[in-house]
């Protein structure tokens, strides 16, 4: 049986309500034609009047404990005809939803790791009811991230970000009436809640109506063709050029990557970007990562003789073939051939790399993604929880997190059936594969770009202590009255 406190006082519902869970995080729950239990005696309808005051919050209990708590959003639709209840219409948000409907913030985020990163934001909107939670970051990747600007970002915004930086997945969980805990972790490190069996003594006991799934290899990619335009090539590129006595830039054949040496007339010289020249650095020569230039830092002699020594950026396309996926197609469906997929990324200098972003996508579709939906009449799995399916096809066994949680309440009369319907899925840590280059220079960069600057508005007040070295000190003998030498009328003055 459920009861509804608006304010420590009981109420009833007159229709229905669901109460939904989205993945660690239960969204609004509707009430509709609420009134105090004590109006259902027709006796009180003409001389009480209810009017719904400024309430904050709402809470829900299950035999007597506290199940949600939320907060009011709006009050509308309020009914005034003395010969009928009285209702309104409310709208009961989880707290969490402050995280994106709330505050936005105004900081950088600057020389921290993940971890001090999540804290530094719950930090800021613990006046909220937030606390940190369960914290659970893989080592390797709580290191030191880019300068993050959160100027007009909620709270929402930056968890999103440093979950997707340090391959984590992020949530909240009501501690009690006042607080709620945010809470990363990273699947992998997530403990095995238990087992599911497909049995009739397992599924008597957590009264489980319904087990069906959904098993999908429509989108294997078992040929990974990248792309680039840029990839560092594996021949180093020599070149010799002629000053002309007039000119400091010199073109090259292709795109420069990375050079090797440069030497004039035999004579090694240094050289180095135009970046680490604008910061102040003085070389013979200068060069732009991705142009066929370089430049030299005087005018050369007419005749010099200019060597250079560099690994050129050429066109790249990396293959990468699943040829156990291939073999298992044709022998499943007789047919030859494979099932490509083409990508062009211009964000990788390095072929290895690519064939390693190839080898995430076929790694990733390499194994099918599988959702289980189990409809059950008991409260018997985590949400959020990683469980082993033990299950009598091998192809279903494995590890899955429950994703979603739906709980329904359905009301007749006295009679209340609550059904739970949970969402589990095998492919809750394919996205980090497919997402890794770009997460990791997302990391390292933050939003910050180089050679932009935050504009805060500090009024700062500066003081500032001035001491005296070797100071002597000289008496000036007063050699009048000391009068105020002005034309004011000013009492001092005689």
């Amino acid at each position: 049986m459920f009861q509804v406190f608006i304010d420590n006082e009981e109420v009833v519902c007159e229709s229905n309500f669901t109460i939904k869970e989205e993945f660690m995080n239960p969204s609004s729950i509707e009430l509709y034609k609420v009134y105090p239990k004590s109006w259902k005696g027709t006796n009180k309808l003409l001389t009480n009047y209810y009017y719904p005051e400024d309430y904050s919050k709402c809470k829900v209990l299950k035999n007597g404990e506290l199940y949600f708590t939320g907060i009011v959003k709006n009050s509308a639709d309020m009914e005034l005809n003395p010969f009928k209840p009285h209702f309104c219409s409310l709208q009961i948000l989880d707290p969490s939803t402050l995280l994106s409907e709330g505050t936005t913030l105004d900081f950088v985020i600057n020389d921290k790791t993940v971890e001090e990163a999540i804290n530094q934001i719950i930090e800021n909107i613990s006046s909220y009811g937030f606390v940190a939670g369960n914290i659970q970051i893989p080592e390797e990747e709580n290191t030191l991230i880019g300068a993050y600007s959160t100027l007009d970002k909620t709270p929402y915004d930056v968890f999103n970000y440093l979950a997707m930086i340090s391959g984590t997945r992020w949530g909240t969980k009501m501690i009690s009436e006042d607080l709620t805990s945010i809470n990363f972790y990273s699947p992998e490190l997530l403990e095995n809640s238990g087992t599911i069996d497909t049995t009739k003594e397992y599924f008597g006991n957590n009264k489980i109506e319904e087990l069906n799934y959904d098993y999908s290899t429509t989108d294997y990619r078992n040929k990974q063709i990248m792309l680039s335009d840029k990839v560092y090539s594996n021949i180093s590129q020599v070149e010799t050029k002629i000053a002309n006595g007039n000119s400091s830039i010199f073109d090259t054949e292709y795109s420069i990557g990375k050079i090797n040496s440069i030497t004039i007339n035999g004579e090694t010289k240094t050289f180095t970007t135009k970046d680490q020249k604008d910061l102040g650095i003085i070389s013979d020569f200068y060069f732009t990562i991705g142009e066929s230039k370089f430049e030299s830092y005087n005018i050369l002699n007419y005749g010099s003789q200019i060597e250079i020594e560099y690994i050129p950026l050429i066109q790249g396309r990396q293959i990468v073939y699943n040829n156990a996926e291939i073999s298992r197609i044709s022998n499943k469906i007789n047919r030859d051939g494979t099932i490509s997929r083409y990508e062009k990324r211009n964000d990788i200098l390095d072929s290895k790399e690519l064939e390693k972003v190839g080898q995430s996508y076929i790694k990733f579709k390499g194994t099918a993604e599988i959702t289980l939906n189990i409809s059950s009449r008991k409260d018997f799995l985590l949400l959020g929880g990683k469980y082993y399916f033990n299950a009598p096809i091998s192809e279903l066994k494995g590890n899955y997190l429950v994703k979603s949680k739906n709980t329904t309440i359905n009301q007749n009369d006295q009679f209340i059936q609550i059904k739970y319907n949970y969402e589990l899925t095998n492919s809750f840590d394919t996205e980090n594969e497919l997402n890794y280059f770009d997460n990791q220079r997302s990391k390292a960069n933050g939003n910050i770009n180089a050679g932009e600057s935050i504009i805060r508005n500090i009024d700062v007040e500066q003081n500032a202590n001035i001491i005296f070295n070797n100071l002597q000190i000289e008496e000036i003998e007063i050699s009048n009255n000391n009068m105020l030498e002005s034309n004011l009328e000013f009492p001092l003055n005689n």
